[in-house]
């Protein structure tokens, strides 16, 4: 549900390279820290903004008074949860491969966008969802999404083939909201999956609900497949690695149980 944000933020708050020429040599790309502080600054001013009026439009305006929100009692059988802790795991990886591409060393990566996914993350629910009269401050949420930045941080660390990716069951393109889901139909048509990679293709346990009764209904499934970034790695690691975002949505045969 937020991967708005993460398409938006990872494009704007960006650093700058700086091309640093030698004599005799080629230029080479470096990284500053006043640049990437500026850049920064910059890009969650500009793009914050307009993520800020899309969100508004599209689960309401921080307009009324502090609250929490009622926890679990969103009917909604914890996909709520499930997507804020993808949010923080995928925000923070993305962050990561944007800060290395763009030069900063690799042992200080991890932080800076942990540090920037966090910032996001607590933003959203406060204030904008503390004071969303529909809304209310999620402690849930918010423990959920350090709970995925803290995995990204882990995996960074020890690398390993467990993941997580999502997938719809529809087309986006049916609903009001494309890219942030508001209402029950929105939330169903999401499928997180916890995925584990042995060689060539992802397994993957999925998770999602449905409201085709009265009551919500969690739904579980079984699913093997594959995502674009990986079919890529088979023609051009090198273009590959340049659109790694597309790791996330994953391609697949499921089962539902």
């Amino acid at each position: 549900m937020l991967g708005l944000i993460l398409c938006v933020q990872a494009a704007a708050a960006s650093t700058l390279p700086d091309s640093v020429a030698s004599p005799g040599k080629s230029s080479r790309v470096t990284f500053k820290e006043s640049t990437y502080r500026r850049n920064l600054l910059i890009g969650n001013a500009t793009f914050g903004s307009a993520a800020y009026i899309y969100m508004a439009n599209t689960w309401g305006a921080p307009t009324g008074r502090f609250h929490i929100k009622r926890e679990f009692s969103d009917h909604l059988a914890c996909t709520d949860e499930v997507s804020h802790f993808f949010a923080g795991y995928k925000l923070t990886q993305g962050f990561s491969w944007l800060f290395k591409s763009f030069g900063m060393d690799a042992s200080v990566a991890p932080k800076y966008s942990a540090l920037q996914a966090a910032t996001i993350l607590t933003m959203v629910e406060f204030p904008l969802d503390a004071y969303n009269p529909t809304q209310g401050f999620g402690l849930s949420d918010l423990a959920c999404d350090y709970g995925g930045i803290a995995w990204a941080l882990i995996k960074e660390k020890y690398p390993n083939n467990f993941d997580m990716k999502f997938s719809v069951k529809q087309s986006p393109w049916r609903f009001k909201n494309k890219f942030l889901a508001s209402t029950d139909q929105e939330f169903d048509n999401f499928i997180w999956w916890a995925t584990y990679k042995p060689k060539y293709a992802w397994i993957g346990f999925g998770y999602s609900a449905n409201h085709y009764n009265i009551a919500v209904q969690p739904e579980a499934y079984l699913g093997v497949g594959t995502t674009i970034y990986d079919l890529l790695q088979f023609v051009s690691p090198k273009l590959a690695g340049d659109v790694k975002f597309l790791d996330s949505y994953f391609i697949n045969l499921h089962y539902r149980l």
